[in-house]
């Protein structure tokens, strides 16, 4: 345990160093660069595979928006960031909101780049759309005897339902609540907590997003022919919030491996090396997370 733990923060810190190192330091961090890097890579991606797009061309506008907006920061640390001695609290709040901005857009823009995976899923094997799923029915059936939806089916009902997709919806908590509490520090800039724990949750995302034109895949709620067989879920609050989250956000194709899964424990482990405390509470809901991607029949066990 100790030598992984120690592993875990080497690496956290070779992503991004402790933001107090970073004022005055440079414009980029490695995240930055990480970003400029895969977007520049979705843009190629597209524009190769040009024609098996309806339309590419909004999806090359606005990543060269997204490369041209990053490549324009401010830097980490710039004087700007601190408000002068004496000035009013509206301007004091602007400039609060610009500084939450500049350091947390990682955040938002993983968001659009997890969406525009619906458009990208099937680039690369326009002719065999999703052709890794039958792989990924064998690898549970090998590593469980039979489907987990299947195995799971007879356990279903209205309390499991409501409790595991009350975990399932932990997961925005876990990311958005995780990582902006490690934001606040002083006034002038975040804590030291937050740039790796960012910058973790954030490899997590796109180290899954680079897999899914190549990996095309739909988690077992898409099999109408499997879903037709097991019972149908019940619920009063987290099971219809997530079912509608699913029906208006889900990405088609882009399940293995599971970003959230991966992201959520980036999070943990993130966070792990300034708040022991808090990352033990994370990892609870991380690791209910992570059983409810399978339950929910979202995602194939191996996806997880």
């Amino acid at each position: 345990m100790n030598i992984a733990r120690k592993t875990v923060s080497r690496l956290s810190e070779e992503l991004d160093p402790p933001i107090q190192t970073a004022r005055g330091s440079g414009r980029f961090a490695p995240l930055d660069l990480l970003l400029v890097t895969y977007t520049a890579w979705v843009a190629l991606l597209v524009a190769w595979f040009h024609g098996n797009f309806e339309n590419p061309i909004p999806i090359l506008v606005f990543h060269a928006i997204v490369l041209g907006v990053i490549l324009a920061l401010p830097a980490r640390g710039a004087r700007w960031e601190t408000a002068p001695s004496g000035e009013g609290a509206f301007r004091r709040h602007v400039r609060g909101g610009l500084r939450f901005l500049r350091y947390t857009y990682p955040l938002l823009l993983v968001l659009f780049f997890f969406e525009e995976v619906q458009q990208t899923v099937g680039a690369v094997y326009p002719d065999a759309p999703y052709w890794f799923e039958p792989t990924l029915y064998a690898w549970d059936r090998w590593v469980f005897g039979e489907l987990p939806a299947i195995l799971l089916d007879p356990h279903v009902g209205f309390w499991q339902d409501e409790i595991f997709h009350g975990f399932y919806f932990s997961y925005y908590c876990i990311l958005v609540g995780g990582v902006v509490s490690m934001y606040f520090g002083d006034q002038a800039r975040p804590s030291a907590a937050f740039q790796p724990t960012l910058s973790t949750a954030i490899t997590a995302f796109i180290l899954c997003f680079v897999w899914y034109p190549f990996l095309p895949a739909r988690g077992p709620w898409e099999n109408p022919e499997l879903m037709v067989s097991l019972k149908p879920f019940q619920g009063l609050v987290f099971t219809p919030i997530i079912e509608k989250i699913i029906e208006h956000g889900a990405v088609s194709g882009g399940c293995f491996p599971s970003s959230h899964v991966a992201a959520s424990w980036g999070v943990v482990f993130g966070v792990a090396r300034f708040r022991r405390r808090t990352a033990a509470i994370l990892a609870v809901f991380a690791l209910g997370m992570s059983v409810a991607c399978v339950y929910t029949r979202y995602h194939h066990a191996v996806d997880v």
